[in-house]
C-alpha cells in the first residue's frame, strides 16, 4: 500500500527543503521515555558515524532544523547521561526552547503533577509555535495521562488536548505503520461508551475528516474500509443488526457524497484485506482496541499515531511514557524517527 518512494523519505517537489519551517518537538513527561527517544533520534539523525542501515533519516543536512520545546539544560544533562551530548550540542540545525523547568529532584519513573506539567507546557509551547506558524508540524513524545491529571488537566490525552487549543475542531485519531493504516471513530472510551457513540451523524463525520485529510495528505481522495462492528459482519442480522441498520446506509450516504468508501467488512478480515494493499489508503475502525490491536501487531517500533483533523500536522510514537524502563537506556527511539518522518513528509505535501 505505501511502497511508493515518497513514504521513506520525501523531498519537497514544488519549493527547496532549504527554506521550509523547523519541526517543533515537545520533550513529553520527563519521568518517562519521551525526553530518552527523543534525544536519541535526534542524535540518529546527527551523528556522523551513522551507518547506511541505521539512517531511516529525515534529512541530516542542517537545513532541516527542529526546534526542541522543554527545559534545555535538563535534556541536556540527559543527553550527557546517555552519551549523545557532544554530537546534540554541536548540531546547529537544533534550536533548544525554553518551555517549563523540571525540577532536578523529579523521581523517575513516577507520576507527578510536576512532571505532567512540564509535558503539557512543552506541548502547549510546541503547538503555539505551529499554530502561529514559526514551525511547520508538531511532534510529540509521550506524556502521562495521570500525572496530567494530577497537574490539574482534565484530558484524555494529546488528541483532546489539541483539538481543545484548536478551537475545539473535531478530530480523529489515525495509526500508521509501515504497510497499514487505521482511523479510529472513537478514541479514548470504554467499550460500552465506545458502542453507545455509534450513530449516523457521527459516522459521517469520521468518514468526512479521514476523506479531507488524508486526501491533504496523498494529494488524492484516499481509498477507505469500512470495519464491521459484530462477528460475521453481523452475518445477514443474525449476529446483530448494526451493520444493516447503521454501517450499510452511512456507506452508501457518504458514496453519494463522492467517498471512496466500502464495506463493511468484518474486523477480523478487513485488516488482512488493507495490509500492503496499494489499492486501499486506509481502515476504519469503529472503536480504539479494533484500530489499534493490528497495528501494534505489526511492530510497535515502527507506529506512529497522526491526528486527523487538526489545521496543522501533528505525529507522535505509538507508545506511551513507559516507566517501567526509564533510566535502563532501553528505550528504543524507532517510534519516534517514525514520527518525525510523517511530519516532514506530510507537512509537505
Amino acid at each position: 500500500m505505501f511502497s511508493n518512494p515518497d513514504f521513506q523519505t520525501q523531498q519537497a517537489t514544488s519549493a527547496s527543503t532549504e527554506h521550509v519551517k523547523a519541526l517543533a518537538l515537545s520533550m513529553g513527561d520527563p519521568a518517562g521515555i519521551g525526553p530518552e527517544v527523543l534525544l536519541k533520534a535526534l542524535h540518529r539523525l546527527g551523528a556522523p558515524a551513522c551507518s547506511p542501515s541505521q539512517a531511516e533519516q529525515i534529512d541530516t543536512e542542517p537545513k532541516i532544523a527542529v526546534r526542541v520545546f522543554g527545559d534545555p539544560e535538563w535534556l541536556m544533562q540527559r543527553a550527557n547521561e546517555l552519551g549523545l551530548g557532544e554530537v546534540l550540542q554541536k548540531a546547529s540545525w537544533i534550536q533548544w526552547e525554553s518551555a517549563c523547568s523540571v525540577p532536578r529532584t523529579l523521581p523517575q519513573g513516577v507520576a507527578s503533577a510536576e512532571g505532567g506539567a512540564c509535558a503539557v507546557a512543552a506541548v502547549l509551547a510546541a503547538a503555539n509555535a505551529v499554530i502561529a506558524g514559526a514551525c511547520r508540524a508538531l511532534v510529540t513524545a509521550p506524556l502521562n495521562k495521570q500525572a496530567m491529571h494530577l497537574a490539574g488537566f482534565d484530558y484524555p490525552g494529546h488528541t483532546e488536548l489539541l483539538a481543545e487549543l484548536a478551537d475545539r475542531c473535531p478530530v480523529r485519531m489515525m495509526l500508521e505503520h509501515q504497510h497499514l493504516r487505521t482511523v479510529l471513530h472513537s478514541i479514548h472510551l470504554s467499550l460500552r461508551q465506545a458502542l453507545d457513540a455509534l450513530d449516523r451523524a457521527s459516522l459521517l463525520e469520521t468518514f468526512s475528516i479521514a476523506d479531507r485529510a488524508l486526501g491533504r495528505m496523498l494529494g488524492r481522495r484516499p481509498r477507505l474500509l469500512l470495519a464491521a462492528l459484530n462477528p460475521h459482519a453481523g452475518e445477514a442480522g443474525a449476529f446483530g443488526r448494526e451493520e444493516i441498520e447503521l454501517l450499510s446506509p452511512c456507506i452508501s450516504q457518504a458514496q453519494a457524497q463522492g467517498f471512496s468508501i466500502l464495506g463493511p467488512y468484518a474486523a477480523d478480515s478487513v485488516f488482512a484485506m488493507a495490509w500492503d494493499n496499494p489499492e486501499v489508503d486506509a481502515v476504519i475502525a469503529l472503536y480504539h482496541d479494533q484500530g489499534l490491536i493490528p497495528i501494534k501487531l505489526l511492530g510497535m517500533d515502527l507506529g506512529v499515531n497522526i491526528t486527523l483533523g487538526l489545521p496543522f500536522v501533528r505525529s507522535s510514537p505509538d507508545h506511551g511514557t513507559a516507566f517501567d524502563i526509564v533510566g535502563r537506556g532501553l528505550a528504543r527511539e524507532d517510534s519516534f524517527l517514525a514520527a518525525m518522518r510523517a511530519a516532514h513528509r506530510y507537512s509537505l505535501a
